[in-house]
């Protein structure tokens, strides 16, 4: 098995323990990834969990048994929705990341470093090919800005050691209009970052940022830090770094630093003893978690860091579920429920079965499928999930309560644990992936 190949099994088996965990902050799993990659340890699935900058036995908790498929409808609950289109993409079924833009859908996969698809009718518009089949896939793209598709691509196809670029390509002509090579092959929603400005994107030296031009790729400036492990944010359109130590031998605590867009001049915001990961934005604050002693399930410290006066808070709580934030609120998933907490103290609001059909892996009966993300109506008030059947349902954002349910019709795909389908709000309709399947769809959620 090669390096990439092993990176996508560990990668694969954490996003299935991580996201369902109540302690674990989402995303930890690319974060071990891109460390292992950081730090050249052993390829050994053992040795890449222990050195993650959090105690990381609280990632293996799995828990439940498999969900036995959709729930009838609560009373009250709609089902009414309308189907605008579904498609397949080309290339298999190995397909993460997608995002959106005014009138297409763009996504990435692992034999496609770009695709198109057209948000009114569903046709895909282009594509361009990876320079390989057994390339990378995303697990998130930076987005599109001014008509420029940010996303990844191999910087020598089929290599056997890690190399990936951050790719800019317009999306009218759909050609390149720059690279940019960094040091690992880390393609989550760290790895580049849009600020108003440019890019915030690694380098190809370790511990290090480099600010880009969106249109030329120009550097526009650098910053380089040592004995520690940042993450690359944007708050309120400025670039942050949430910086965590690398080692026991690094000073044990965690910082934010932020910024300047024009210079590069960071200012440290403040600094929280421990081993604190980043775990959502909410406003202009940054939420950092740090798992308790010995790991497990619980407790946590929810740590606030104001951006605008550096003022911290810090607040112990039993759980906490993960990096979607919405108007305060919270959001995830675990054993098959929806959660909800509020952001300022990490305080339980609501949980609620989602009722949705989460098959166990039967090659390895401890992995079960995920539901994604939440995806949020704030308008509704709405919290929408989907499996990888292609079941959705609607929580309550205050309360938790079912207030829809729907399903696109698909066929039956290999159960594949620990997968994430991906769902996203475009107006007042859902854009939903799943094994390279790809629909919209407008919920009638009841009132």
């Amino acid at each position: 098995m090669s390096a990439d190949q092993l990176d996508h099994a560990i990668r694969d088996v954490l996003h299935g323990w991580t996201p369902d965990n109540p302690a674990a902050p989402a995303g930890i799993a690319d974060r071990i990834l891109r460390r292992r990659r950081r730090r050249n340890v052993t390829r050994a699935a053992g040795a890449a969990l222990a050195i993650a900058g959090v105690t990381v036995s609280a990632v293996l908790v799995t828990g439940g048994d498999t969900h036995r498929g959709t729930q009838p409808p609560a009373s009250g609950t709609s089902t009414t929705s309308k189907l605008l289109w579904r498609t397949t993409l080309p290339g298999g079924t190995d397909w993460r990341a997608c995002t959106t833009a005014p009138g297409t859908v763009y996504c990435q996969g692992a034999r496609y470093d770009a695709l198109a698809v057209n948000a009114r009718t569903g046709k895909v518009t282009w594509k361009a090919r990876a320079g390989s089949n057994d390339g990378s896939s995303a697990a998130a793209l930076p987005g599109v800005r001014d008509g420029i598709l940010f996303g990844y691509a191999d910087h020598a196809p089929g290599a056997p050691g890690p190399g990936t670029d951050v790719v800019a390509r317009d999306v009218t002509s759909h050609q390149v209009l720059w690279r940019h090579k960094v040091a690992d092959d880390s393609r989550d929603r760290f790895s580049a970052v849009l600020f108003d400005g440019g890019v915030l994107a690694n380098t190809p030296t370790f511990k290090k940022a480099a600010a880009l031009d969106d249109r030329t790729g120009r550097t526009l400036w650098t910053y380089a830090w040592k004995k520690a492990d940042c993450d690359q944010i944007a708050v309120d359109g400025v670039p942050y770094l949430t910086c965590t130590p690398d080692s026991r031998k690094a000073p044990q605590v965690s910082t934010v630093v932020r910024l300047d867009p024009a210079t590069g001049e960071a200012r440290t915001v403040a600094t929280v003893e421990g081993a604190a990961v980043y775990a959502g934005t909410d406003g202009r604050t940054v939420l950092l978690a740090e798992m308790s002693e010995g790991g497990g399930s619980g407790p946590l410290t929810l740590t606030r860091v104001d951006t605008r006066s550096g003022a911290v808070t810090r607040h112990r709580t039993d759980d906490y579920p993960g990096n979607v934030v919405a108007d305060g609120i919270a959001l995830g998933s675990r054993h098959g429920e929806g959660v909800a907490s509020t952001a300022a103290d990490g305080r339980r609001l609501w949980s609620h079965d989602l009722g949705l059909t989460l098959r166990e892996d039967p090659r390895m009966p401890e992995m079960r499928e995920l539901p994604s993300e939440p995806a949020i109506d704030l308008k509704a008030r709405v919290a929408y999930y989907l499996d990888p059947s292609g079941n959705l349902v609607g929580l309550d954002l205050d309360s938790g309560a079912v207030r829809w349910r729907g399903r696109v019709q698909l066929p039956e795909a290999e159960v594949r644990g620990g997968i994430l389908p991906q769902l996203i709000m475009y107006g007042d309709s859902l854009v939903g992936q799943t094994g390279g399947r790809l629909f919209r769809i407008e919920p009638r959620p009841a009132s």
